[in-house]
């Protein structure tokens, strides 16, 4: 656990009102203060804003779940606990379906880039019934991001179909669905506690980016990564806002967040492609291996995510969610434009994504 007072901010956790005071923010997120969504996006965005403000908004920031945990991350800004929180919807879903919804499709995932655009698109443009939702928790959706492409990483040296039966896994919605079927366990822990059940031996394996390695010290007890992809994380919300806090900024204030929010949706998506390049050197120093895997498995992934599109929507309509089918598809296309946009413009440049981002996304933004 750590708190991050960043630029001189003291405790705050309401948003103040009064003339010629600081504006102070406090952000909650489960997440260690070691990860990239911390210390490459979050506390430099508020550095920034605290810089650009002339410091007349300052920050106060909780790792580690110390005052919003993952599974209370909404309630925690509803409530007023905390003026902004990190959100993870897969831990959420009733309160956030419609997005839930596309982030169910994470076993798609391949592109990085692409998914964080969709993501930011879907989540606050194109999906009314998500914009919906947010106003029903109180909440602003104002940053998404992806993560680098998820793999398994194990105790044991686990390569083939037949290696994996029985086996324990630590991981969350569609993802367990899919590893449910190849013959694992799945066991529901939040990534934070993902180090103490590997080293307990409440499971085998757990999903995750290879940035995690160092995030969570997972290179300690996870010696063997299956270097193969089996989708992304992309429902990350890096920055859901009070709507009541948001009413009380001034105008410039609102102009502030809205500059630096695109650029903290590509910091975090690109810190985590960066961090897993780098991670993935440094893993080697620290015994971790990264091993081929059989082309048994590799079939029975690629058999399973040709089924998926089919399995979310039949899902989705199971949930309550009427058009489905619609939401899906509308969110497969943003995917498809994003991975052109990617391929034609961005390629590989961040300055090139914030653009991006600027043009498709938060020039339609209605907060």
């Amino acid at each position: 656990m750590r708190k991050i007072a960043v630029l001189g901010a003291v405790a705050a956790v309401c948003l103040p009102a009064v003339s010629n005071a600081q504006t102070k923010i406090s952000y909650g997120t489960y997440l260690p203060p070691t990860h990239v969504n911390n210390t490459g996006g979050i506390e430099p965005m508020a550095k920034r804003i605290t810089q650009e403000s002339g410091g007349a908004i300052v920050f106060e920031i909780f790792t580690g779940g110390s005052v919003a945990k993952a599974n209370a991350s909404v309630d925690s800004v509803r409530d007023g606990v905390v003026t902004a929180s990190m959100v993870v919807d897969s831990y959420v879903p009733r309160q956030l379906p419609h997005g839930f919804l596309a982030t169910d499709l994470a076993v798609l995932g391949r592109n990085s880039v692409a998914m964080a655009g969709a993501a930011n698109e879907y989540n606050m443009v194109a999906c009314t019934e998500c914009l919906a939702d947010q106003k029903k928790q109180g909440i602003i959706a104002m940053a998404y991001y992806s993560t680098a492409p998820y793999t398994l990483m194990c105790k044991p040296d686990l390569r083939s179909l037949d290696d994996v039966q029985g086996k324990k896994v630590r991981s969350a919605a569609s993802f367990s669905i899919m590893l449910k079927s190849f013959g694992m366990v799945p066991v529901n822990v939040t990534s934070d506690e993902t180090y103490e059940a590997l080293q307990r031996g409440q499971v085998d394996c757990t999903i995750g980016a290879d940035a995690w390695l160092k995030s969570y010290t997972l290179w300690d007890v996870a010696k063997n990564v299956m270097d193969t992809t089996i989708g992304t994380y992309h429902g990350g919300l890096l920055w859901a806002m009070s709507a009541d806090a948001w009413a009380k900024l001034k105008p410039d204030e609102k102009a502030l967040f809205k500059k630096n929010m695109p650029i903290l949706a590509a910091d975090v998506t690109f810190g985590y492609l960066s961090e897993s390049a780098e991670v993935r050197k440094l893993a080697l120093d620290k015994g971790v291996k990264f091993n081929k895997i059989d082309p048994s498995l590799q079939k029975a992934y690629d058999d399973y995510a040709g089924k998926e599109l089919a399995r979310i929507k039949e899902e989705g309509k199971k949930r309550g969610i009427k058009d489905a089918d619609r939401l899906v598809d509308t969110f497969m296309a943003l995917v498809k434009k994003w991975e052109k946009i990617d391929a034609e413009e961005i390629k590989g440049d961040k300055a090139k994504f914030v653009a991006a981002l600027n043009r498709e996304v938060y020039s339609k933004v209605k907060w």
